[in-house]
């Protein structure tokens, strides 16, 4: 059987310009989340016989990505700008599946870090703390 597995070479994250458009951020060699996890609240009383749990608020966690450094690149200024300010910021990863499944996020820039070493490249290491819903929809 087939697998209907998308590549990642493709996939894009866009940071918002604030009139609804987004400018994809240069190179990003890596990717993970959002992901994250719910509280778990315990309920338990003194006529409880076991743990009694309920759910507590969901937490959609962080966006970290790895990209080549480019210093001139809009996208990448705005994120060190946007850490700098604490400003929160609307984002959207494209996958690369037919359908061209977008999910859309506000998150803060937790860090930016670069790094390289001798005969290597320069790299960024940027952290987004998403806050709120990541809404999944298809743009197709």
């Amino acid at each position: 059987m087939a697998s209907n597995a998308i590549p990642f070479e493709g996939v894009t994250l866009g940071r918002s310009d604030g009139a609804g458009e987004f400018t994809t951020i240069a190179e990003i060699t890596d990717l993970s989340g959002p992901g994250g996890q719910a509280s778990v609240i315990d309920v338990s009383h003194v006529g409880s016989t076991y743990v009694d749990k309920m759910m507590g608020l969901a937490d959609e966690g962080q966006v970290t990505m790895t990209c080549n450094l480019v210093p001139g690149d809009a996208a990448q200024q705005g994120l060190r700008e946007d850490r700098t300010a604490k400003t929160k910021q609307s984002f959207k990863i494209t996958l690369t599946d037919d359908a061209a499944t977008e999910l859309t996020f506000e998150a803060f820039v937790l860090g930016f870090t670069i790094s390289g070493s001798v005969n290597d490249r320069v790299t960024a290491e940027v952290t987004l703390e998403v806050t709120g819903q990541v809404v999944w929809s298809d743009a197709a």
